[in-house]
């Protein structure tokens, strides 16, 4: 019995001793491990940064490449203009048969050419700081449109911080005036499209979600263009109201549009419980001159006192009027 339990100790002291062993190994192993990971990632380290400043030089080199290019752009065109002048242009030579015929066949249009002898006209000082402050010929011919974008994003991004402090309309209206901001959906472009938002726009699932203060017998106005017609409707069911008629406001002068030039927009009137209208013999067309762009004629807002009594708010106002409460951004005070 003694003999079996001194055995038995004896291979525990092994046991131990060996499971200790292992143990210093595997740490061992793991150290060497981490090391040789430690080491491989230095490596991959050196590798990348050697890779980058490998492509930063084929980048500079290519830059450099660029700019000579457009500077000798530049001085080609500037050269270009100077032949238009040397032939007379500005002396009566030139008729607008042969400037059709010069710009057919060098397959440019108005502005390049205008630019070409703006270019061929310069002292030479003012050439150069030209090339010097702009990339290429063409954001030189386009640096109004450039700057007009600029402006036109500024110009969103401020109304989009000062719709962050607006405070909700209080109480409950018996009239209101919408005029949302429908998905247009189109960049603003000075030369090619001019019709886009001049403000943050909305989705018409964020139109529908929009909370209004109407009280239980309401008029609403809602204005709509003839693309977002469809949408207007939908957009009238989501907010609980019943559509009754459609007033047109036909404007003097057409402006953009995209199938056939615009020059209506319209206005549903729609109605929530009996509200109270002053019926008279008011047309379902309203004829005046177009404003700027998304403002009503106040000939409207005239028609909507007479028609409509009762406490009265303008939602998404572009400016103050007597006898309303606003909501939205006004235009002066951005």
């Amino acid at each position: 019995m003694i003999y079996l339990k001194g055995i038995k100790y004896i291979y525990n002291i092994h046991a131990s001793t060996k499971l200790t062993t292992m143990t210093h190994l595997t740490t061992a192993h793991k150290r060497q491990t981490n090391l040789n990971i430690t080491h491989e990632a230095e490596k991959n380290a050196e590798r990348i940064i050697y890779e980058d400043e490998w492509l930063d030089n084929v980048i500079t080199k290519s830059k450099f490449v660029i700019e000579q290019l457009a500077k000798e752009t530049f001085n080609r065109y500037r050269e270009v203009g100077k032949i238009i002048l040397e032939s007379g242009y500005k002396k009566g030579q030139w008729n607008d048969k042969h400037k059709q015929k010069f710009k057919n066949s060098l397959g440019i249009s108005q502005q390049p050419f205008s630019s070409m002898v703006q270019l061929g006209e310069m002292e030479e000082q003012e050439f150069v700081d030209i090339v010097n402050n702009f990339r290429t010929f063409r954001d030189w011919v386009h640096r109004g449109s450039i700057a007009k974008k600029a402006k036109h994003e500024r110009q969103i991004q401020v109304i989009r911080e000062a719709i962050k402090h607006l405070e909700p309309p209080k109480g409950k209206y018996d009239v209101i005036v919408v005029d949302p901001p429908w998905p247009v959906e189109h960049d603003y472009d000075p030369e090619h499209w001019r019709g886009a938002s001049p403000y943050p726009e909305k989705t018409i699932e964020q139109l529908k979600d929009l909370n209004l203060p109407y009280a239980d017998n309401c008029v609403l106005w809602l204005w709509t263009t003839n693309r977002f017609m469809h949408d207007a409707f939908h957009v009238l069911d989501a907010w609980g109201f019943e559509p009754k008629t459609i007033l047109t406001w036909v404007k003097h002068a057409f402006s953009l549009g995209v199938y056939l030039r615009g020059q209506t927009e319209h206005c549903i009137l729609a109605i929530k419980g009996t509200p109270n209208i002053v019926l008279t013999d008011q047309p379902t067309v309203l004829f005046d001159e177009r404003k700027e762009h998304s403002e009503k004629p106040d000939k409207f807002y005239e028609m909507v006192d007479r028609l409509c009594p009762g406490w009265k708010l303008e939602y998404y106002a572009r400016k103050k009027r007597e006898g309303w409460e606003i909501y939205g951004t006004l235009e002066k005070e951005r």
